[in-house]
C-alpha cells in the first residue's frame, strides 16, 4: 500500500492542527521509535477493549446494552489518554502532520462512542416518554459504520507511521535502504507486535485494528537494514 494513498486519506478527513508551542519555542521532536512504540501500544489497549466487550456479550446475550455502556466508556477514557500522550509528542516534516491527523481521528471516536453509551443509556430501564427508540435503534449502525471507516482510515495510515522510522538518507544507490532504528530496537517493536497480538495478525479476516498491527508487522520483516548495520 502506498504511503501517499495514507497521506491523502489522513489530510483529506481529519482536522489538521498544528503543534502547539510554549512561550513561542517549538518542543523537540520526540523520537521516532517512542512514537511507533506507543503507537501499537494503542492499538493493542483498543483491541483488548473490543475483545473484552465481545467476551462480556458471549457470556450474557442479555447486556447488550449494559455492556455497550461500558465498552463505550471504556473506550472513551483509552482514547481521552492516547490524545493526551500523542500532543504531548511532535514529529518534525515531513511527518508533522501525522500526529494531529491521528488525534484528530480519535477525537472523533470520542464523540461517537459518547452517543453510542447515551443511546445505550436510553434503552435501559424501560420505555420513556418522548423517546424515539425506533429513531434511536436506526442510529447505531450509522455510529458503527462512522467508526468503521475512522478504524480503516487509521489502517490505512500504518504505513505512514512505520515511514518514520526510515532514514531519508539515500545509499549509494539512492535508495532510503536504512531505518533509524537498531536491530535490537526493531527486534523490540516486532516482539511487541507479536505479544499484544498472537495469532491474530496470521488470520484471514481480521478488523482494521489487528490489519494496522499486521501492516506495520509487515514493514519491520521487509528488507529494510536497521541503523547499525553497514551502508552501501
Amino acid at each position: 500500500m502506498k504511503l501517499a494513498v495514507a497521506a491523502r486519506i489522513c489530510l483529506g478527513v481529519a482536522l489538521v492542527v498544528g503543534a502547539p508551542s510554549t512561550f513561542g519555542v517549538e518542543k523537540p521532536e520526540t523520537s521516532h521509535l517512542a512514537f511507533v512504540t506507543e503507537y501499537i501500544r494503542e492499538l493493542s489497549a483498543i483491541e483488548n477493549i473490543r475483545e473484552s466487550g465481545e467476551q462480556e456479550l458471549k457470556e450474557d446475550p442479555n447486556s447488550t446494552f449494559s455492556n455497550m455502556i461500558h465498552s463505550s466508556t471504556l473506550f472513551q477514557l483509552e482514547l481521552g489518554s492516547q490524545i493526551k500522550m500523542l500532543k504531548g509528542m511532535r514529529l518534525k516534516a515531513p511527518h508533522d502532520q501525522l500526529i494531529p491527523n491521528i488525534t484528530a481521528f480519535y477525537e472523533r471516536k470520542i464523540l461517537l462512542w459518547k452517543r453510542m453509551a447515551e443511546i445505550g443509556s436510553a434503552f435501559i430501564g424501560g420505555p420513556k416518554p418522548g423517546v424515539d427508540y425506533s429513531k434511536l435503534a436506526a442510529e447505531m449502525p450509522e455510529i458503527r459504520g462512522q467508526l468503521d471507516f475512522i478504524d480503516h482510515a487509521l489502517f490505512e495510515a500504518s504505513p505512514w507511521v512505520f515511514a518514520t522510522l526510515i532514514d531519508l538518507k539515500a545509499d549509494s544507490k539512492g535508495h532510503a535502504s536504512h531505518l533509524v532504528i537498531t536491530k535490537e530496537e526493531r527486534a523490540k517493536l516486532l516482539d511487541n507486535l507479536n505479544t499484544d497480538f498472537g495469532t491474530k495478525m496470521d488470520a484471514k479476516v481480521q478488523n482494521w485494528t489487528v490489519s494496522a498491527a499486521s501492516v506495520l508487522k509487515g514493514y519491520l520483516l521487509k528488507d529494510f537494514k536497521s541503523s547499525d548495520e553497514p551502508w552501501e
